[in-house]
């Protein structure tokens, strides 16, 4: 009798376990803790989107802690540009998950780093494609759309010195919940994307708080009700007073990796709560 109990309290277990796990009707940001660097993951049902990796490999633990301990696969991974901050963490997770698409620029920056990556995704005959200002993801209602950088802008640009001039930046949308990572794009950018600009809730600040991003103008229209900023330890002053200064007059509630760890906004498409450090 005592096995028979012990044997069922374990199923009962396992069963309620897994139904943890199991993925429901939400929309999860999750703005990893991946120290002076970016990696963020966007996850509806079983679909996962990987945007940057990070310096290193601190990503894997961020994505083991939030993806079901079953799902080694990750349906997209996008490289909004080729910087050590935002890349290096990508070479192991190519080497750990199972990725069906890879889209990102066709910038070169010739670092070991770089090229690693490169042959990693060759190697793996990995989808690839080019991101450009138009371009969108549909994965079920919700929708990411490429805002920069242009066409003509990135065709020109292979070899740019400053990659941050056209990292890609990503619009985000499900249903009325909406949100814009702005990768490293600064303050020149911001105002060739006018256009493009609407009212969000989420804004993932532009190159971790840095000054020369996050313009006034940019902020004021945009008016995000908290700004998450993916920040670590650094000898740039990052995030610098003037951006926090801008970000408290709009009254947007800031968020930081390196206060919080791990930052998870969930999302129901209507309203949106903060799940706090996972």
């Amino acid at each position: 009798m005592k096995k028979i109990n012990l044997v069922l309290s374990l199923t009962i277990g396992l069963v309620i376990f897994l139904m943890g796990q199991w993925p429901d009707n939400n929309l999860r940001l999750t703005f990893c803790n991946v120290g002076q660097g970016d990696a963020i993951i966007v996850s509806y049902k079983t679909y996962q989107v990987l945007i940057d990796g990070g310096p290193d490999n601190s990503v894997l633990y961020c994505l083991g802690k939030n993806l079901a301990f079953w799902d080694r696969k990750l349906e997209v991974v996008v490289l909004t540009h080729p910087q050590a901050d935002h890349m290096t963490g990508l070479i192991e997770v190519f080497r750990r998950y199972r990725v069906e698409k890879f889209l990102a620029s066709n910038i070169v920056n010739d670092t070991p780093e770089y090229w690693q990556l490169k042959e990693l995704v060759a190697s793996q005959g990995i989808k690839t494609k080019e991101l450009t200002s138009g371009d969108k993801l549909r994965f079920g209602p919700v929708e990411l759309e490429a805002i920069w950088p242009e066409t003509q802008v990135l065709g020109a640009a292979s070899f740019i010195k400053d990659t941050n001039k056209i990292a890609t930046v990503l619009k985000g949308r499900f249903n009325n919940f909406k949100w814009l990572l702005t990768s490293d794009s600064g303050e020149k950018e911001e105002s060739l994307m006018r256009n493009k600009w609407e009212p969000v809730e989420i804004l993932k600040v532009g190159h971790h708080g840095s000054k020369y991003s996050s313009g006034e103008s940019f902020l004021k229209t945009i008016r995000p009700k908290a700004a998450v900023i993916s920040v670590g330890k650094n000898q740039f002053g990052h995030p610098t007073p003037e951006v926090l200064k801008r970000l408290e007059a709009i009254g947007a509630e800031v968020l930081r990796t390196d206060e919080k760890g791990t930052i998870q906004i969930e999302s129901d498409g209507k309203s949106w709560w903060l799940n706090g450090v996972k």
